[in-house]
């Protein structure tokens, strides 16, 4: 170990030896190679089958429908939601979005491109900075931990811009991580960390500041270095950042006066220490998200825990990183009153580095640790499985469901044998992580191919019925969805929709523009139904189709049905 001072304190940092970094020598071209190698083989590896399925309703439904709506009317300074104002996000996602529309269209590969290009670049901002401070070894197992754990794979087939927002946020934290946790204090590094705030800020607002604040904040005082707080403040970095962020701030403020108090007083202050938006889980939640998310790597990930652990409390700098990293966002989202799946992505990053550098050393004690936490734990997701099987069997009814649910037992039982193995084969043990790697991916392929029939039975969209619709509608006709505002249905409609007796995440648009008539009551839809010159198309579930026709007095007639929807029309 090599140490060095900071504020009289003396800190332990990782053995690192210029000679085998990516930016020297030979070893620099080698490097270049590797790296597009990896990109490749990672870029295959997430874009498999990513067009399979439609636009789930309603998150995919909602971030292909809004920038949607700014190619169509052109306004990229005020998001909209089906014609209504809707400022829950920035609209970093938003633009990018509409600028693959505007270059490849609407369908589900395209909508899907930004997903898997962040989650490529996750992926290789790990193998950077894992090979950067340790070795090659430690960044590729920490990119191919990163690639194959459940939570990962599941944020880069869904467009939302969560995954987004925990790439661009790593690599503000990751520039905090190699300019102070490890010493190396280049302007150039501080300057992209604000950077990379400044877009983490326009991709989901001030979370893109406030995390990587907490986590600097919790480094400063476990390390007493408090005097790097000036080397922080980095007057050129504070102006690019302030640059980057102001402008659509300003001019959606200028543009809209409701904005302010409802995107950082509702949707930031209100959203985290309220249950507003009724999404209040224990403060364990995210624990046991962890625990089944991370497989098949949560073993190993404990162990790592231990071992780093350890490192803080001996002065590693980078340990205690990492730590504050991983424990200061997840204990800031416990707290709060509102909590979602994809809040804690932004930890994933430091999870996979201090995994890939327990996997690296498979000869440490703490690596057999890990091998007997993933067999209990793999024991665990098997018996949670077949429970859940029996609660959603209806799922497996298709033979080739079916299959898809034989082979995940079967990845499971092969893994659960392989880790047993470890603990007799250890001469061989590089080998069978290898194999394990492959087993994980195999098991997101099962995972991406069961989602797609959990959609069809459970969650189906409407992509069939706005095929209908477009088939028959012209310019003229009004289109109604009741009781429930499918968010994929615009999209495949190409056009806003009319909402009958259902408010949902439109109340706050519908209140700031009263005007639009996008929002209409029951009484006034059937006083419609039957007087409007015009046709109207409605799309309905089953249930709510006997309900509004029980009393036999509207006339009605249907274009399409199936198990989930009706469309009709009046005439």
């Amino acid at each position: 170990m090599r140490h060095y001072k900071n504020d009289g304190k003396i800190l332990s940092k990782s053995l690192y030896d210029p000679k085998k970094s990516l930016h020297s020598g030979d070893i620099r071209l080698k490097g270049l190679g590797g790296i597009f190698l990896l990109v490749l083989i990672l870029s295959i590896f997430f874009a498999s089958e990513v067009g399979n399925r439609p636009f789930a309703d309603p998150d995919e439904g909602r971030y292909v429908e809004i920038p949607r709506e700014m190619v169509v009317t052109g306004d990229f300074i005020t998001p909209r939601l089906n014609g209504l104002k809707y400022f829950e996000k920035p609209p970093l996602f938003y633009w990018m979005q509409a600028g693959i529309i505007k270059i490849l269209g609407i369908n589900e590969t395209s909508m899907r491109l930004w997903p898997i290009i962040f989650a490529v670049l996750g992926c290789l901002g790990v193998f950077l900075i894992g090979s950067k401070r340790r070795s090659s070894s430690v960044g590729l197992l920490s990119a191919a931990v990163l690639a194959t754990n459940i939570l990962y794979y599941a944020a880069s087939r869904l467009i939302t811009p969560d995954l987004m927002l925990s790439v661009i946020m790593s690599g503000t934290l990751w520039c905090f991580f190699d300019a102070f946790a490890a010493g190396n204090q280049k302007k150039s590094t501080i300057t992209a960390m604000y950077v990379f705030a400044a877009f983490a800020c326009l991709a989901k607002g001030l979370i893109g500041i406030v995390l990587p604040g907490l986590t600097a904040l919790l480094w400063i005082i476990f390390t007493g270095s408090r005097s790097k707080i000036k080397e922080m403040l980095h007057i050129p970095g504070i102006l690019i950042f302030l640059i980057l962020v102001i402008p659509w701030h300003a001019a959606v403020s200028l543009r809209n006066e409701d904005f302010l108090h409802f995107y950082f007083v509702v949707e930031h202050f209100l959203r985290y220490t309220t249950e507003m938006h009724h999404r209040y889980q224990p403060p364990w939640f995210f624990i046991a998200v962890l625990a089944g998310g991370l497989l098949p790597w949560t073993g190993f990930f404990l162990a790592a825990l231990k071992d780093s652990f350890k490192k803080a409390s001996a002065g590693d700098s980078e340990s205690i990183f990492l730590l504050c990293w991983i424990f200061g966002i997840l204990g800031f989202f416990s707290l709060s009153g509102s909590k979602l799946i994809p809040y804690i992505f932004p930890i994933l990053p430091p999870i996979a580095l201090i995994t890939g550098i327990l996997l690296a050393k498979p000869s440490h004690r703490d690596f057999e640790i890990g091998v007997f936490l993933n067999i209990l734990l793999w024991i665990a997701a098997l018996i949670a499985c077949h429970i859940a099987k029996s609660q959603i069997s209806d799922v497996f009814k298709n033979p080739e469901a079916l299959f898809l649910q034989n082979l995940f037992f079967a990845l499971g039982a092969v893994a659960v044998f392989l880790l047993i193995s470890l603990i007799f084969l250890k001469k061989i043990r590089g080998a069978i992580i290898i194999v394990y790697i492959f087993i994980g991916a195999d098991i997101m392929w099962v995972i991406n191919k069961a989602a797609v029939f959990y959609q069809e039975t459970k969650k189906p969209g409407t992509k069939r019925f706005a095929s209908v619709i477009n088939m028959n509608k012209k310019e003229d006709d009004l289109i109604y969805c009741y009781k429930r505002y499918y968010q994929d249905f615009p999209v495949y409609l190409n056009s806003t929709v009319g909402v009958v007796d259902f408010i949902g995440e439109l109340e706050f648009g519908s209140r700031a523009e009263p005007e639009n008539g996008k929002l209409i009551a029951e009484k006034q839809f059937r006083n419609l139904w039957i007087t409007s010159p015009k046709r109207i198309f409605l799309l309905l579930s089953r249930k709510h189709y006997k309900d509004f026709f029980a009393d036999g007095k509207l006339p009605h007639r249907i274009l399409d049905f199936d198990e989930h929807f009706s469309v009709l029309i009046n005439k």
